[in-house]
């Protein structure tokens, strides 16, 4: 044989393994499945979530006739098919656990594809182990009737689910009479994707409040809790005020809070007089947070000497506390001077001074400078001067200063003519105020005492106050390869194995191009047949 004759052999061998494998490519049969899982068309893959047992529908197209469909759940064959033809179409319903479930389809068309996507099922309605304002550590309903002494009152649990709540929607219903005419007032509350539990604030009227709490899940179960949560108020109003003792003027003002740990009705103040102000007006049984505290910011006369006043606060339930406060007006009362001897200094030859006067009845007020060792005046200013007496002064002016230390009178002219002098010193150096006098001295004044000796009535009321992220499941991923070492019914040794993999497009159908039997050995013959004729015809 010729190296020429040896060239054109090798030559029909590559020939002809082109033309067996293109011949391959056309014959390969195509296998579409395309799967539907109660209503929802499912990718090979993918995931979805049912709340019962699904109903699967598969659909198949193949090049050849297919000659088995196996359905299985978990591992489990659960249907199996011999359609004989290139196309199939089946709807069944498949029992499955709640959790995670395995659906995988194998098909065997001249060539064998698997089908694998996640089911996941829950049918089973949240669970709820309440923590507050009762307990159900058993999961149990919760009680009919629960009584809690607040209006602000906190609804809490521990959510017990397969796959998590996605909702939680909480209505309160109070049921009331106003003018003799029944009345019905709502309140809702929602949250969404709790993680795994929720405390939510729920605002009660008095009495009875109906309570109806829905639990719906991810894969739309729903659990509805009624039950009632009644207020039993048995605590009286509190307060918080600020009433002087004693004062120099005709007019003092009352202030403070007055607060309930439900709702306050009315809240009356009855003067020296006998009249009586209605601070807060008596009103309906509805809900309101407007009404767990009221202001009271009154101005209230008085005649000269003891002055009896009385607060009246009273709740929805009726409770009712009562206060009694004893002002005494005295018009000869003493003016007091308080110096802030921080921000009171001497800088470049001039005194500044900050205070004020309060209490008793002001008609004047004078300010000097004055050198300690001759006495004499180096500055004087009138601080304040009317027609009117007033009860308070502030002081923030200026006098030129002596050489050395300083001293500075203040003189308080009451309404009886009366003088009062009160005398401090101001070091050269900037220093702190010392008084000489009766003066007193503080670091910061209080801008906004009142020109009285004050008492302080304080109670602390107290309520309860409540509080409430997203719950994702991992879904499955599916490969598409069979199972390990499972063995697929259907499939014959002549037919070639599955590798397990398919393509999938983007409607999840798996495409498998089958193998041809005996490709090998007839590539074989052919290459020897076409050597031999080659090797005849050089000869």
């Amino acid at each position: 044989m010729t190296r020429r004759s040896v060239r054109g052999a090798i030559w029909g061998i590559v020939l002809v393994i082109a033309i067996v494998g293109a011949a391959g490519v056309v014959v390969g049969e195509v296998q579409n499945t395309s799967v539907t899982v109660s209503g929802t068309d499912l990718a090979s893959g993918d995931t979805v979530r049912v709340d019962q047992h699904p109903t699967v529908d598969v659909s198949i197209e193949a090049d050849t006739a297919i000659e088995l469909v196996d359905v299985r759940v978990n591992g489990d064959s659960r249907q199996t098919f011999e359609p004989g033809s290139q196309s199939f179409s089946e709807s069944m319903n498949l029992e499955m656990d709640d959790g995670e479930n395995t659906l995988r389809i194998v098909v065997n068309a001249g060539g064998t594809s698997t089908y694998e996507a996640t089911v996941h099922k829950d049918s089973t309605s949240p669970y709820l182990e309440y923590t507050s304002p009762f307990a159900t550590p058993d999961l149990s309903s919760p009680p009919e009737s629960t009584t809690v002494s607040n209006a602000r009152t906190t609804l809490s649990a521990d959510i017990v689910d397969e796959f998590g709540v996605e909702t939680i929607e909480i209505e309160r219903r109070y049921d009331y009479t106003f003018a003799g005419q029944g009345e019905t007032s709502r309140e809702s509350y929602q949250i969404t994707n709790p993680d795994g539990s929720f405390s939510q604030e729920v605002f009660l009227g008095d009495g009875e409040n109906q309570i109806e709490a829905t639990y719906t899940d991810e894969a739309g179960n729903k659990r509805v809790h009624e039950f009632v949560l009644y207020v039993d108020d048995t605590q009286q109003p509190t307060m918080d005020l600020t009433v002087p003792e004693r004062t120099g003027t005709d007019e003092v003002r009352v202030q403070g809070t007055v607060s309930d740990n439900v709702k306050l009705d009315r809240v009356e103040l009855e003067g020296p007089t006998g009249s009586t102000t209605q601070v807060l007006q008596s009103t309906h049984a509805e809900p309101n947070r407007d009404r767990l505290s009221a202001e009271i910011n009154q101005v209230v006369s008085l005649n000269e000497g003891e002055n009896d006043i009385t607060i009246t606060a009273t709740d929805t339930a009726g409770n009712t506390v009562e206060r009694e406060y004893t002002i005494v007006y005295d018009r000869a009362i003493d003016p007091r001077v308080t110096i802030d001897s921080e921000r009171t200094t001497v800088e470049n030859g001039t005194v500044s001074v900050v205070g004020r006067i309060d209490r008793g009845e002001i008609g004047s007020v004078t300010m000097e400078s004055v050198d300690p060792e001759t006495e004499e005046i180096i500055d004087i200013t009138r601080v304040y001067g009317g027609d009117e007496t007033t009860s308070r002064v502030d002081i923030d002016h200026q006098l030129s200063a002596a050489d050395g230390e300083t001293q500075v009178r203040v003189i308080v002219t009451d309404s009886q003519g009366d003088q009062h002098t009160e005398t401090f010193s101001v070091g050269s150096g900037g220093g702190s105020a010392s008084t000489d006098g009766g003066a007193s001295t503080q670091s910061t004044p209080d801008d906004s005492a009142a020109p009285t000796e004050d008492v302080s009535d304080a109670s602390d009321g107290g309520s309860d106050a409540g509080a409430s992220s997203t719950t994702e499941d991992g879904s499955g991923a599916a490969d598409g390869s069979s199972d390990d070492g499972e063995s697929d019914s259907g499939a014959n040794d002549d037919a070639g194995t599955s590798d397990g993999s398919g393509s999938n497009g983007g409607d999840g159908a798996n495409e498998t191009s089958g193998s041809i039997p005996g490709f090998t050995v007839v590539t074989a013959l052919l290459a020897f047949v076409l050597i031999g004729a080659r090797l005849r015809r050089t000869e």
